[in-house]
């Protein structure tokens, strides 16, 4: 599964990125490029900053300081103390994230819309596109979710792996260049995290470009181009899977993975078929 990154331009950069509550700093200082085609998979204990870090790839959360450069175009640069160079406005924003597609470990569905609907509103409101079009797609996208038999359903009548699949599809509606996912199997019960992550790995293979905050680490090892590993808001450690995930040199790292290969074993049958 593992692909080296192109000559392209980078998707993502983060140069210095920081974010504090207050006097807590959460984020210290990252720097992370992301190229086109590669699954980066951001891993670490609870607290150590992933999941801020991924939601201020979009903004969701405003650094504190820091610049980060999406597709070429600077969407956030203050300095520390505290001058903006580079700020974009409120409909940019909205701009930037319909081309980032983010699954969060809720499901966050429209509750009084059936699948499709839900699948269909974003190109529906954000872009104004025709309904034939939209419509089309969506049905195009549940199928390739394994969901097409539940377009007439209603999200409370679907599990939580079904739920996940049609958030999946719902942001891929959009035709995003990057998708982000946070801890998108946390919220499961263990017999359907493989379905989800069944679905992301047929992304993969497809070449779309993610970022992914996750603790199965059977799927970062298998899935992953790289592996970003966060500790106390700083990076620890960085590298292809194997380097990172079989053979650590940083202590945290190889007590963070010691549960690893147990793990691993629970994928393989997954990532064979």
């Amino acid at each position: 599964m593992t692909r080296l990154p192109t000559d392209a331009a980078p998707l993502v950069e983060l140069s210095r990125v920081r974010k504090a509550y207050g006097s807590h700093e959460v984020l210290k200082g990252i720097d992370l490029t992301v190229y086109p085609g590669e699954v980066v998979a951001l891993l670490g204990s609870s607290g150590s900053g992933k999941t801020t870090l991924l939601r201020c790839v979009n903004l969701l959360e405003q650094p504190t300081s820091g610049r980060i450069v999406i597709d070429g175009a600077p969407i956030f640069d203050r300095t520390p103390d505290g001058r903006d160079n580079a700020r974009i406005s409120g409909r940019d924003v909205a701009a930037m994230r319909s081309r980032v597609g983010m699954v969060f470990q809720q499901f966050n569905l429209f509750p009084h819309m059936n699948v499709l609907a839900n699948v269909m509103e974003g190109p529906r409101t954000v872009l104004r596109e025709n309904d034939a079009t939209n419509r089309a797609r969506a049905l195009d996208l549940l199928a390739k979710v394994g969901m097409a038999d539940f377009a007439d359903r209603m999200p409370g009548r679907l599990s939580g792996g079904q739920k996940q699949r049609v958030s999946i599809a719902r942001a891929l509606n959009m035709r995003p260049s990057l998708m982000l996912f946070d801890e998108p199997t946390s919220a499961l019960d263990p017999e359907l995290v493989g379905e989800v992550l069944n679905t992301m790995i047929t992304l993969a293979r497809e070449g779309m470009t993610m970022l992914v905050v996750t603790h199965e680490l059977g799927f970062a090892l298998e899935v992953a181009t790289r592996v970003v590993f966060l500790d106390q808001g700083a990076i620890a450690a960085q590298g292809t899977p194997q380097e990172v995930l079989l053979h650590p040199t940083n202590e945290r790292v190889r007590g963070f993975v010691n549960r690893f290969h147990a793990t691993a074993e629970l994928m393989r049958p997954l990532l064979q078929t």
